[in-house]
């Protein structure tokens, strides 16, 4: 009996304790549930015979270094984030100053899609032309006087505008790859959560690992 405690059972505990205490404090698995990051990270389709990405975050890093613009990060939203995902959203049409975003500019694109069929299998894009509106985030950097379109490479083009203050100390500013199908921080400021508190970020999103076709590092 003792053979079979010391040769089976005691191995298999170990190994569970150390699951457990590297997805608490080193990394953990999740889930992907939405599309707010494609085409970087992929939730499941509308129809549902895609399976999401399932992500492993690195719950250390940030405990060595502070978080930078573009990181990929996975976070528990605040409760004005969670009640303002919950709500109908409606979209108020503004035309864009910025030149790239005006129509025949290179950035004057509009995805259409239905809901929750973000990406390949769901979503078109329509070149604006004369009279047609875009839209799109602008952020006030720290020490800028005015804020500037966030634009980010490869990501869908943002169909909305909405400007933000200077990010505050100890928070962050969360938006979505998949702009116009992201309920982030651009929905969230409806509800005067648009930022989120560092102590709200879990850990950095470092590598897809399932499904296998999609393993990838993230940058």
């Amino acid at each position: 009996m003792r053979k079979f405690v010391k040769d089976l059972i005691l191995p298999v505990a170990v190994a569970i304790t150390l699951a457990f205490v590297i997805q608490a404090s080193i990394a953990k698995p999740y889930e992907i549930p939405t599309n707010s990051m494609y085409p970087a990270i992929q939730g499941a389709n509308s129809t549902g015979d895609r399976a999401p990405d399932r992500v492993i975050a690195n719950r250390v890093i940030y405990k060595l270094r502070g978080i930078s613009r573009g990181d990929v990060v996975v976070f528990d939203p605040t409760a004005g984030a969670r009640a303002a995902c919950s709500e109908r959203r409606v979209t108020i049409s503004a035309s864009s100053p910025d030149p790239a975003l005006r129509p025949g500019g290179e950035l004057a694109v509009r995805r259409v899609a239905a809901p929750n069929s973000f990406g390949p299998d769901g979503v078109r894009e329509e070149t604006l032309g004369e009279g047609d509106d875009t839209y799109v985030t602008y952020v006030t950097e720290p020490g800028a006087s005015t804020a500037r379109p966030l634009v980010i490479d490869d990501a869908i083009t943002p169909d909305y505008e909405v400007a933000f203050p200077t990010v505050p100390e100890g928070q962050v500013l969360v938006l979505g790859d998949n702009r116009p199908g992201s309920c982030d921080a651009h929905v969230w400021i409806e509800r005067d959560a648009e930022f989120t508190p560092m102590d709200n970020v879990i850990g950095q999103a470092e590598l897809i690992y399932w499904p296998i076709r999609r393993v990838r590092f993230l940058d």
